[in-house]
């Protein structure tokens, strides 16, 4: 029998969980280097990095099937040569789900199978687990009948682990420590003010650091995404933002301006009477719509809706711009 025994269910959020899947996966395509350096530092020592790594994402797509992967759970697939010069598959699973599930180990099994079988090729996977749960460290799948024994280990990762090391992460250089401690505050802090305040100190921590503009921006959407607000808190978190940017003498414009449309503000999109500035301002806000869809796998019409920008004027930019691309 399997000796991977169900684990107490905690209410969750549906909606939490499928937030926070997409924005597990960009910082990992962007981030990877730095998410094995903290996540799993031994597997980071072993991998050769003046060796570019490359991600499997359509091997992965095309053995996992859609339908049968929760939307509670993000995975990446990425190839690696190790200092031995061997070449090495690495399939990164994050549960992302507030409450830990009894089938999991066996998931991990079959996920490593299925890729294994598939592509011939030695897969080495690895666990990332957000629940809330201490007790729930589950790295082992075991099934043992009639005489027949197979068991599979993997190396685990519990995000909890790592509230004790908050003031190390903050001051730490790896980056990948904002992603962290994103997440452990969106899973732990409920009360609406408190997250609030938790994401503007991590923000106040990210401009502190120095960074090149690029990654200041994706980190903040990053975190943005990880620790969602109630919309009557958006404007109140918008302020606070500029604040600490005057405080700072820094200026992240485009991811201000993004921000700001959660303020209602109206500049006459919808009757086609910009001008002048408000020209400028559209411009900004169409392009910074059209990196979120690129960048974080989300759909126009999310973005539309959360930017108030019109779907088809949205749309429309981002068609000139793959042609104008593409010549």
């Amino acid at each position: 029998m399997k000796t991977a025994s169900p684990q107490p269910k905690s209410p969750s959020s549906k909606a939490e969980t499928q937030v926070h899947d997409t924005p597990w996966k960009n910082a990992l395509d962007r981030y990877f280097k730095e998410s094995m350096h903290l996540l799993f530092p031994t597997v980071y020592d072993a991998i050769n990095w003046q060796q570019a790594p490359e991600f499997l994402d359509k091997e992965l797509q095309k053995t996992l099937a859609k339908g049968e992967r929760p939307k509670t759970e993000a995975d990446k697939l990425v190839k690696v040569q190790l200092n031995t010069g061997e070449e090495k598959w690495l399939l990164i699973h994050i549960e992302v789900q507030g409450s830990p599930q009894k089938d999991f180990a066996e998931r991990m099994f079959r996920y490593n199978s299925r890729i294994r079988d598939r592509y011939k090729k030695d897969v080495i996977s690895l666990a990332v687990l957000s629940d809330t749960n201490k007790r729930f460290r589950q790295d082992t799948y075991r099934y043992n009948e009639l005489g027949f024994k197979m068991t599979m280990h993997f190396p685990i990762c519990k995000l909890l682990d790592f509230i004790r090391r908050r003031e190390e992460l903050l001051v730490s250089d790896n980056v990948f420590g904002f992603i962290v401690l994103a997440q452990l505050d969106a899973k732990q802090i409920k009360d609406p003010h408190q997250r609030m305040n938790a994401k503007l100190n991590l923000i106040r921590e990210l401009f502190r650091r120095g960074l090149n503009k690029e990654d200041v921006i994706h980190l903040f959407n990053l975190i943005d995404w990880f620790i969602n607000l109630p919309h009557n808190l958006e404007q109140a978190f918008i302020d606070k933002i500029e604040e600490i940017e005057e405080e700072q003498k820094v200026e992240y414009v485009n991811t201000v301006e993004r921000l700001a449309m959660e303020k209602g503000e109206q500049i006459g999109i919808q009757k086609g009477k910009l001008e002048g500035e408000q020209i400028g301002i559209l411009k900004t806000r169409l392009e910074d719509a059209r990196i979120m869809v690129k960048e974080f796998n989300i759909s126009i019409q999310q973005v539309a809706e959360k930017l108030s920008l019109p779907l088809n004027q949205l749309r429309d930019y981002i068609n000139q711009h793959s042609v104008q691309t593409k010549s």
